[in-house]
C-alpha cells in the first residue's frame, strides 16, 4: 500500500500549527520527512508516529535522547526552547560538530552532572524560594563547580480553547469538576512548576482529571488542547503562537538558563556561546522571534 505524501501546508493544516513551525519539527528530527525533487514531503504515517510520540499514557515516561555514557570530545546541548536554535547556528559557524539533546530540564542537569553533555537548559522553579534554577545548583550537582548564563525570561501559563469558554483563570481551576487536562512529562521544568504549585494549594493530583496523561513538549500540548483533547495544558507562551484555535493564559514569568562545569568554560565552544548571549545581537535576535524578556539576559553567576 501506497502512503499518500503531504506537502508542508497538509501537515500544518492537520496538525493546526503554521507551515514554518512544521519546518521547525523537520529540521529538529521531531517529524520525519522525505524528498521527491527539491521538495519536503511528509507521509500520515510519519505524522501519525509524531503524534503518538507527543504523548504518553498512565505508567509510560517519555525516554530522553540516547546519550553516550561519557561525552568525550563531542560538544552536545540540551534544551527545546527556540532561542537554542539560535545557539545552535551561532556555534555551527565555528565548525564544531555540535548534538543536540532535547531532554528536559531534571534530565538535562542530571546528564551534566554525569558527564554526558556539555550545556544543559533549565527553567526549575524553587517554590520556597520563589527563584528560579539558582537553588537547584546545589541540590542537583552537589560538588561540581558550574557556571549559570541567563538567557532570557519566558511566560509559563495555560493553554485553553480559543476564547476560554470554561473561564480557566488560575492554578486553582485545575481542581475544578469537569476540567479535563494534559499533563506535560515529568523532569520538564514546567511539570515540576506545576507539582509545586499543586502541592501549595494542597491539592491532590489525583482530584485533577487527565493529570496522568503526558505530553513531550509545549507544541504537543498545546496541539492536543487544540484539538480538543483536553480542556487546558501547561506550556510556554509561544508554544500557543504556532497553533491555531487556542488561547494562552499568562500565569507565572520564568528564567530561562545554560549551566555549565567551570571546567568547560574556556573552551571555544562555551567561550562561543557566552561571548553571543552577552551580545546586542543577541537581544535583537530574541526580539525578532518575539515573546521573551530580556531584561536579564546575559547576567552570569557561578556556584
Amino acid at each position: 500500500m501506497v502512503s499518500t505524501l503531504l506537502t508542508a501546508e497538509d501537515v500544518a493544516h492537520q496538525l493546526r500549527i503554521k507551515k514554518l513551525t512544521v519546518y521547525g519539527l523537520i529540521k529538529r528530527g521531531e517529524l520525519s520527512s522525505s524528498r521527491v525533487g527539491k521538495q519536503v514531503r511528509v507521509s500520515q504515517a510519519d505524522i501519525n508516529s509524531y503524534l503518538e510520540a507527543s504523548k504518553t499514557g498512565p505508567g509510560t515516561k517519555s525516554a530522553p535522547a540516547e546519550l553516550p555514557a561519557e561525552r568525550g570530545t563531542s560538544i552536545i546541548i540540551s534544551g527545546q526552547d527556540a532561542c537554542i536554535d539560535l545557539m545552535m547556528s551561532k556555534i555551527a559557524g565555528t565548525g564544531e560538530a555540535v548534538l543536540r539533546s532535547y531532554m528536559g530540564c531534571y534530565n538535562s542537569l542530571f546528564a551534566l552532572y554525569n558527564g554526558r553533555i556539555t550545556m544543559a537548559a533549565s527553567h526549575l522553579w524553587d517554590a520556597e524560594t520563589d527563584t528560579y534554577n539558582y537553588p537547584y545548583m546545589h541540590r542537583l550537582l552537589p560538588g561540581l563547580r558550574v557556571g549559570v548564563l541567563r538567557l532570557a525570561g519566558r511566560m509559563q501559563g495555560f493553554y485553553v480553547k480559543e476564547n476560554n469558554p470554561l473561564n480557566i483563570k488560575d492554578w486553582q481551576d485545575l481542581a475544578r469538576p469537569g476540567i479535563t487536562m494534559i499533563n506535560r512529562e515529568k523532569g520538564c521544568g514546567t511539570r515540576i512548576l506545576l507539582d509545586q504549585k499543586l502541592a501549595g494549594l494542597d491539592i491532590d493530583t489525583s482530584d485533577i482529571q487527565g493529570y496522568t496523561r503526558e505530553s513531550s513538549s509545549h507544541l504537543a500540548c498545546a496541539g492536543i488542547v487544540a484539538k480538543g483533547g483536553a480542556d487546558l495544558g501547561c506550556g510556554c507562551a509561544r508554544g500557543a503562537e504556532s497553533i491555531k484555535d487556542i488561547n494562552f493564559i499568562p500565569l507565572q514569568l520564568e528564567w530561562y538558563d545554560f549551566v555549565f562545569r567551570l571546567s568547560d568554560k574556556n573552551t571555544s565552544a562555551v567561550r562561543s556561546i557566552s561571548s553571543y548571549v552577552g551580545s546586542p545581537e543577541f537581544k535583537q535576535d530574541l526580539e525578532i522571534l518575539g515573546g521573551y524578556d530580556i531584561s536579564q539576559t546575559g547576567r552570569y553567576e557561578e556556584f
